[in-house]
């Protein structure tokens, strides 16, 4: 294998598998020639040797290894194969970002999802292009269930399928001490800001409470939920004044106090900034579309 090239991929939404199969070539053959294919190929190689390039650079995979192509890139065989070789394929398509690069990348997600129901601190998947397969046997078990259930006639094989696909995704993806010491913590500041949220929260309190420079604490939040400490503390609070305002009977006062602020101004103010209406405007609008919800069924 030559220079190591990793391929990282953002999980929001997830990877979606498309289909897949089990390739046999002969002596004498070659792979394809394909430029605009628009999913990403995930090939596990069972026997013998593949001679494949993309995009001009030559890749020899081996049995036990596995090889990544990406969507819409030229690939083609760069040398005529010269034994029998088998290999599983599986195409899956990507709606997020990715990158390939010489390192790991954190991919953000292009879908905005509430902090008050997302709890997860990375939102990247990380794979090697080229790599020896660590538990080849399992993969091939697991690829064979995936194509069983994608030929099944039921409403439920589609769905099974995807959750194997995704497992397989998780067992050959990559991971680094680094980001895992990042992850821990973040989800350490994730957890004690949702805990904490109606207290008075500042950087020299979490800086006391986690034993890091709030600086560090920053950036640690910011490349794994790319919010700062004071953004998603604040995101999370209008998440629950929002709950409040549709739930309870609680004046405008109590939610600001229930929430963390001391200043109903400034609650009104930041709740605006957020929702695009004040807190006033938000409970009536929302009142008056869970009435009309109601109409409408009776």
């Amino acid at each position: 294998m030559g220079q190591p090239a990793y391929i990282s991929i953002s999980c929001l939404p997830l990877p979606t598998f498309i289909e897949g199969g089990h390739k046999t070539f002969h002596a004498g053959e070659r792979h394809p020639n394909r430029n605009h294919l628009q999913f990403f190929i995930l090939m596990l190689m069972e026997k013998g040797e593949l001679y494949i390039a993309e995009d001009g650079v030559n890749y020899t995979i081996k049995a036990g290894e596995m090889f990544l192509l990406r969507p819409r890139h030229h690939h083609y065989s760069w040398h005529v194969i010269t034994e029998d070789t088998t290999y599983y394929w599986l195409h899956f398509y990507v709606m997020g970002r990715w990158e390939q690069a010489s390192g790991l990348t954190p991919m953000g997600s292009v879908i905005n999802v509430p902090t008050l129901h997302h709890y997860t601190p990375v939102e990247t998947l990380y794979l090697a292009k080229h790599a020896k397969m660590q538990h080849p046997k399992r993969l091939v078990q697991m690829t064979r269930q995936i194509f069983k259930n994608s030929e099944a006639s039921d409403g439920y094989g589609f769905w099974q399928a995807q959750q194997i696909f995704i497992d397989v995704l998780q067992e050959i993806q990559v991971q680094s001490q680094q980001e895992s010491a990042m992850v821990q913590l973040s989800n350490q500041l994730q957890r004690y800001l949702r805990d904490h949220f109606n207290e008075k929260i500042t950087s020299t309190t979490l800086s006391q409470e986690f034993h890091f420079h709030p600086n560090h604490l920053i950036r640690t939040l910011k490349a794994t939920t790319g919010l700062t400490p004071t953004e998603y503390l604040r995101q999370y609070r209008m998440e629950e004044a929002s709950k409040r305002l549709l739930n309870t009977s609680m004046s405008e006062t109590e939610i600001a106090a229930a929430v963390g602020f001391q200043n109903i101004y400034y609650f009104s103010t930041v709740f605006k900034q957020y929702m695009g209406v004040a807190p006033t405007q938000y409970r009536q609008a929302q009142t008056r579309q869970i009435v009309a919800e109601k109409e409408e069924l009776n």
